[in-house]
């Protein structure tokens, strides 16, 4: 039998829920288990309630799912808000100094500073890693690697800090030991290499360093940050410069000036911080010059919810800037795609000589999980496509050429290089020539052209004949694979066509994937269905029905499945 369980630890910020998580990820994954799990946090520094939940299986995992049947509560408000969503067999493991009030009928673990510790300066930190050796102990897992891993963690605290917390631990572990709970991963058995415990934006941050970063900028942002702070801890070893600027429209004229200068830059932000940098995108558009851009979408408008997940910025990404120009739309699905979709935008960037722009959103970007070590590419190809040998007379950086893309040169080696913001001719200069304007508009969107017939970015999954199909995009991908699965299993037969490449939209390729389902979902974490839209504009193709989810939680396969009988 499948194993199948959801770990919840509940708390205020402050109080360690984010350690715990992140401690019990690595050792299951350790253990043999597969994991994800996601980050649920208010926009505050310390106080409001947050919570992880943390899935644990012995088969792969792409997707979050409701129901509890482990939960940790660091506070007494953690017990209202996740009570209705315990299992039958669901047990509770509570800080018994500040849980006072617990519900009936439920099997409970209660966990004291001075039992797990006597020594009374250690009070603070014991609870947290009491309930790291009690789950392990309830699930009937070793306690290794746990106290070597507490040492590790809390080193820089000193030896006596590192010291409580692994006594906790060990006597946490006999308490949950002891205790009766029918949830069990003792069947599980350690891989044969060690897996990777990635979030999306990690592997977008080493999807970058791979493609041969050398400049990053941007100013912090929820939940863009995450992305340049991942860069900003490997920045040394990798050699590259991070340039935290003072607002959005710094950090994008920055990048735009590095790449200009010869190096791979990005940069990036969440919707608000975008917006900032709109006037800029068009500059990069007219001037030609490469550029990618991370955009992590969070629920809007203006500041929105800043901490919680939503897919509303689609069309914003689609047509931000003044005028026409050319650009790419990425939009990766799990950390895998991010890794090999972000280092695909330098290659697009540089050939076509035209920003990226790579979205995702706090789900995608916050959420870890397991992936197994060839899920990623051993290398990657780096294509700068710049122009090579000596140029022939003047050198024309913008010349007309039946693809649209000219002969790209860096300034300071060879011919002078003259680039401008305003409309100009073929070597660079102002022109108010409207015959040359047309030309050097035509020539510029030639290039999308050329761009359409190098992307697809579909997924597909399911019986190619089956009668439902369920579209999504971006990171919908998982909760829509387990929904299809599970209707699969169910012998209701349904497929999956998943888009992460949407501008140029690949119009061919979607038709011929999707035929002529009877009945076409669109599945998608926004209010009006923009990807539909953008469907129903390329192709004529429109989804029967939607599944619209935008109160800032994650998608889960319940909420499709339930969405789906509602309209059956």
């Amino acid at each position: 039998m499948a194993i199948d369980l959801n770990i919840v630890i509940g708390g205020a910020a402050g109080q360690g829920v984010h350690t715990i998580t992140g401690l019990l990820a690595k050792i299951l994954v350790r253990q043999g288990c597969q994991v994800m799990f996601v980050q649920d946090y208010q926009s505050r520094i310390r106080g409001g309630h947050l919570f992880n939940r943390i899935r644990v299986s012995d088969q792969l995992l792409m997707s979050s799912r409701e129901g509890i049947d482990l939960l940790v509560a660091l506070n007494q408000e953690t017990i209202p808000r996740h009570r209705d969503e315990l299992s039958p067999d669901g047990v509770i493991i509570y800080d018994a100094s500040v849980v006072g009030e617990l519900p009936a009928g439920v099997s409970t673990l209660a966990l004291k500073a001075g039992d797990l510790l006597p020594e009374p300066k250690a009070a603070e930190v014991a609870i947290n890693a009491g309930a790291s050796g009690a789950i392990l102990g309830l699930l009937k897992l070793p306690l290794d690697p746990l106290p070597a891993l507490l040492r590790k963690t809390f080193k820089d605290k000193g030896p006596d800090v590192a010291e409580w917390n692994r006594l906790a631990a060990i006597q946490g572990h006999r308490q949950g030991a002891a205790a009766g709970n029918r949830h069990s991963l003792a069947g599980v058995r350690a891989p044969l290499q060690p897996r990777l415990l990635i979030s999306g934006h990690e592997a977008i941050a080493l999807g970058a360093l791979a493609a041969g970063l050398q400049f990053i900028s941007g100013y912090p942002m929820t939940p863009w940050s995450s992305v340049l702070n991942a860069i900003g801890q490997r920045a040394e070893t990798w050699g590259v410069v991070v340039e935290q600027a003072e607002d959005e429209i710094a950090a994008i004229n920055l990048a735009i000036g590095a790449s200009y200068a010869g190096v791979r830059a990005m940069t990036g932000s969440s919707g608000g911080g975008f917006a900032l940098m709109v006037e800029a995108l068009g500059l990069a558009g007219c001037s030609e010059t490469p550029l990618v851009i991370l955009e992590s979408q969070r629920p809007g408008p203006s500041t929105g919810l800043p901490t919680r997940t939503e897919q509303g910025d689609l069309s914003f990404m689609l047509y931000a800037g003044q005028g026409d120009f050319p650009r790419a739309v990425l939009a990766p699905g799990n950390p895998a795609q991010g890794f090999a979709l972000t280092a695909r935008a330098f290659n697009l960037a540089d050939r076509y000589q035209l920003p990226v722009i790579v979205i995702t959103d706090q789900y995608f970007g916050d959420t870890n999980c397991t992936h197994e070590p060839g899920d990623f590419p051993g290398e990657v190809e780096i294509d700068r496509a710049l122009a090579t040998g000596p140029a022939d007379g003047d050198y024309e950086r913008y010349a007309l050429t039946a693809s649209g893309i000219s002969p790209r040169r860096l300034p300071g080696f060879g011919p002078v290089v003259v680039a401008d913001s305003d409309e100009h001719t073929p070597d660079g200069h102002l022109t108010e020539d409207l015959e040359m304007r047309v030309k050097m508009h035509d020539k510029r969107l030639r290039k999308l052209a050329g761009l359409a017939q190098e992307l697809d970015g579909l997924t597909t999954d399911g019986p190619d004949d089956a009668p439902l199909t369920l579209a999504c995009w971006g990171s919908s991908l998982g909760p829509v694979v387990e929904a299809v699965a599970r209707l699969n299993a169910n012998s209701t037969p349904a497929r999956l066509v998943h888009f992460s490449e949407l501008w140029p939209f690949p119009a061919q390729a979607v038709a011929r994937s999707l035929g002529r389902p009877k009945k076409l979902v669109m599945v998608e974490m926004n209010a009006t269905g923009q990807c539909n839209r953008l469907l129903r504009q390329e192709t004529g193709i429109t989804a029967d029905h939607l599944v619209l989810k935008y109160d800032g939680a994650p998608l889960t396969p319940e909420y499709i499945l339930r969405a789906l009988a509602g309209h059956a």
